[in-house]
């Protein structure tokens, strides 16, 4: 592995119960095979996670891994993948984050870090130069994550952009189920808990260091003209951010209003158009600090620089911007941005955050949730109350130690209409921030995917499948598609720059790695990763009823433009006809002959056991 061009040529495992550090070696073949990232992390966590423990258990894994493109010329390069057993499914989860720790890591000398154990207090990683050593972290705790990434360049002395910190902020200390991980200021890989894993195993942060470190690629003039190619067909794009104004004037029926609850947000035309990119950049933009090899305009920082939501934050995304507005009945734009760098800053999941807030808010002004229940009355479009929210979960005060469980467990504690009205899959995690009952394709792959966030894309299928319409086309197209996300996320590579272009990453990943692969070899590789962790989730006891909505979340819209439409009376042939797609059996189990065809013949026994 050590002269396989793309990568820096070893991985750490450290146990931290005993503060070992060791490095592990993957031939080529195994890399080839899994590459990094998404897919070699689920044949880490398969081959070593026990599939009936809590993701607080020491024996869980944490994966955090890059693939052969990390720190190249690829665009968006400097990304993570974090694998590992979720604390809201008990499954497993991959999420990602973009940034520079990705590319940091590996000039540090390390392809990515395998965690295990616990350990007895607190502590941090330093990676430098090829070495790694755990320090003393009981000085930062109790930090917000960019408090935490500020004072360790400070201790460090890292001036401007020549460290990158991967944190967990208060809420990944006191584990809460959907408490996130972050690299530096906002960027974040949340999904499923991954930072209240972290935080069982008391690690608060890890500090990677630019240093001098360089990545040998095979063919860097190769590597470079598919670099460009590939900037040249997203050079347009200027992120996500005007997300809620477009979908607001287009009423395409895609804003998620208020739970669930209706379509009507009850904003006027003047605070929607606050919400427009242009508007937002113009008033509140002060810099751009862009991920690794990015050049793209979507990465910058904002300020509200008085009044009462005065904050600094990174760019807010759409699903920041919907969480903290439509689906929570907030109209200021100035408050969206100031939950938006909150949520980064306490450590928490915003999707999870934004439907458990506006689940809260139905619940107080339908009467399911009391005062006395809360300690304080809110309702849709209480800023106020979805601060106070924020803190007490990532805190675990009063009733926020409930509704730190994530909403699938706080809303069934509760029972009655206060379950019926929550937003989740079957799984356990939340979806993502946009009405799904307007957008079948990413319902359906949400709720059956593996780690109960889309696995594929509505930008990767067929027209046909976009809409509520068209109900077996969209079965197919999620199933055509599985394994795009993952290949990229194997590679690790920032979506909005590499599109799942799977001709263009081959291409990518041949130039960087001397080896001579076709599409579809690389588009295997994320085959191989979904249905390696279809078996490990099969094992933990999740299948085919699982693979549904939660009553709201698969409920039929009241109003808007799809007002009476349902998904639910398709949903059983779908699944059948996606079952018989991927190649798995009528209960959703991986057939022999799908695994022997992806090189995972051994995974049959432990699913016919």
């Amino acid at each position: 592995m050590a002269d396989l061009k793309g990568y820096a040529g070893k991985i750490l495992r450290i146990n931290l119960t005993n503060g070992s550090i060791e490095t592990v070696n993957y031939s080529e073949a195994v890399l080839r095979k899994y590459l990094g990232g998404t897919a070699l992390g689920a044949k880490i966590l398969y081959d070593y996670a026990p599939r009936d423990i809590e993701f607080n258990d020491p024996r869980n894994i944490v994966f955090i891994g890059t693939g052969p493109l990390n720190g190249t010329a690829i665009g968006g390069s400097g990304s993570i993948s974090i694998v590992t057993k979720g604390a809201l499914t008990d499954g497993a989860t991959s999420s990602q984050a973009n940034g520079l720790f990705g590319a940091y890591m590996k000039f540090s000398g390390f392809d990515g870090i395998i965690l295990t154990g616990c350990s007895e207090k607190w502590q941090y990683l330093v990676l430098k130069d090829g070495e790694a050593k755990l320090v003393d972290a009981s000085s930062l705790l109790g930090m917000d994550t960019y408090e935490v990434t500020d004072k360790l360049r400070e201790i460090h002395g890292a001036k401007g952009r020549t460290a990158s910190v991967l944190s967990i902020g208060p809420a990944g200390e006191k584990k809460v189920r959907w408490a996130g991980t972050f690299l530096d200021h906002g960027h974040s890989a949340s999904h499923n808990g991954t930072g209240a894993v972290i935080g069982s195993k008391r690690l608060k942060a890890i500090i990677a260091f630019r240093g001098t470190g360089r990545i040998p690629v095979h063919d860097q003039k190769r590597l470079l003209a598919v670099a460009q190619e590939m900037y040249e067909d997203v050079e347009y794009f200027r992120g996500t951010i005007g997300g809620v104004a477009n979908m607001w004037k287009g009423q395409s029926g895609a804003l998620p209003v208020k739970n669930y609850s209706t379509y009507d947000w009850g904003v006027t035309s003047d605070e929607a158009e606050k919400f427009d990119e242009a508007t937002l950049r113009e008033n509140y933009q002060t810099e751009r600090v862009p991920c690794w090899g990015c050049r793209l305009l979507h990465s910058t920082m904002f300020e509200v620089k008085d009044g009462p939501y005065k904050c600094v934050v990174e760019e807010p995304e759409y699903e920041q911007m919907a969480a903290w507005g439509p689906a929570t009945g907030i109209t200021d734009v100035e408050a969206t941005m100031m939950l938006s760098g909150l949520t980064d800053r306490l450590g928490v999941d915003n999707n999870e955050a934004g439907w458990l807030v506006g689940w809260v808010m139905e619940g107080m002004e339908q009467g399911w949730l009391t005062e006395e229940q809360l300690g304080f009355k809110t309702g849709f479009g209480d800023v106020a109350g979805a601060e106070k929210i924020l803190y007490m979960v990532a805190n675990r005060e009063g009733f926020g130690d409930i509704l730190a469980e994530g909403v699938k467990r706080a809303s069934q504690k509760l029972g009655g209409k206060a379950a019926e009205s929550a937003i989740y899959t079957m799984k356990g995690n939340t979806p993502r921030g946009h009405d799904h009952r307007n957008r079948w394709a990413e319902m359906f792959d949400t709720s059956v995917s593996n780690t109960s966030t889309i696995e594929t894309h509505m930008s990767a299928m067929v027209p046909e499948a976009q809409g509520p319409a068209n109900p077996m086309v969209i079965s197919d197209e999620v199933a055509r598609t599985k394994g795009l996300m993952q290949l990229e996320d194997s590679a690790v590579t920032c979506r909005f720059n590499t599109r799942m272009d799977h001709k263009r990453l081959a291409e990518a990943i041949s130039a960087a790695t001397g080896w001579d692969m076709s599409p579809e070899e690389a588009w295997d590789i994320g085959r191989r990763a979904v249905n390696l962790l279809r078996a490990f989730n099969l094992q933990a006891g999740i299948g085919k009823a699982d693979d549904r909505p939660s009553q709201r979340y698969g409920s039929t819209p009241i109003d808007g433009p799809t007002k009476g439409i349902s998904i639910m009376p398709h949903w059983d042939s779908m699944l059948e006809n996606y079952y018989e797609k991927m190649g798995w059996n009528k209960n959703g189990v991986p057939t022999e002959k799908t695994l022997s065809k992806l090189g995972l013949e051994w995974v049959s026994d432990d699913l016919s056991n």
